[in-house]
């Protein structure tokens, strides 16, 4: 765990280890700590994938008062932090209307659509962190034969709902956006409700298990604006 001065109120905290469920468990439990123990000093706590940033209130404490709490967890305690994974599964439609960049994918990596979709279907994902749009989960890691570098020129107007891959992650677009991932599919799920009292269902260290549906399940189920469904606790 390293400390970096990012401004005059900001500390980045962050973490070398190899990026994987048990890290991202152990830094969304340092969060939790921090905000018991410095809530009152803090003006926020944002999760990256292997960070966590920490704006400070300088009105009532200072950069190396909060680092000394953060030094004094107990590494044991939140290593054995004793919380609830949930297993939410999502319904993805892989139909071409939807996967645009899927061909292209194809030909990058030398495999068959039904291949993408398969490997893609094959792993249930850690969600590594959430950013960029309020809901974006970017979840991984996925199978090598997926890997692929964003796209050289992003797209300006992605779906609502889509599902990405990039690098060795996948993710899902939970508004219409502009976006570098390559899209194979879309979810009828809503992923982001300001209307709920959270207003995203899941959070970093839950888990995503994709599931196919065809082009008539997606359309049966968008018309009525099916929720996610929770699987495993």
């Amino acid at each position: 765990m390293e400390f970096f001065n990012l401004n005059e109120n900001s500390v980045l905290v962050s973490w070398k280890d190899e990026l994987n469920s048990s890290l991202t468990r152990l830094i969304s439990s340092y969060k939790t700590e921090i905000l018991s123990l410095c809530k009152d000093d803090i003006k926020d706590c944002i999760q990256s994938i292997k960070s966590i940033l920490i704006i400070i209130d300088l009105n009532r404490t200072s950069i190396d008062e909060i680092v000394n709490k953060i030094k004094m967890i107990d590494y044991e305690k939140i290593n054995n932090y004793d919380r609830t994974i949930k297993v939410w599964e999502i319904p993805v439609c892989y139909d071409l209307e939807f996967a645009t960049d899927i061909n292209l994918l194809s030909d990058l990596n030398n495999i068959s659509v039904r291949d993408i979709i398969d490997a893609h279907l094959s792993k249930t994902y850690d969600v590594l962190s959430m950013g960029f749009l309020p809901g974006f989960m970017y979840l991984g890691k996925t199978v090598k034969k997926l890997h692929c570098e964003r796209k050289e020129k992003p797209s300006l107007n992605i779906r609502k709902g889509s599902i990405g891959l990039a690098l060795d992650q996948t993710c899902i677009y939970p508004r219409q956006s502009p976006g570098g991932w390559h899209i194979i599919g879309n979810s009828p799920i809503e992923f982001f409700d300001l209307n709920s009292k959270y207003p995203c269902f899941s959070r970093p260290g839950d888990k995503i298990q994709f599931v196919e549906i065809s082009k008539s399940q997606y359309k049966s189920s968008i018309n009525r604006l099916d929720k996610p469904k929770l699987i495993e606790l």
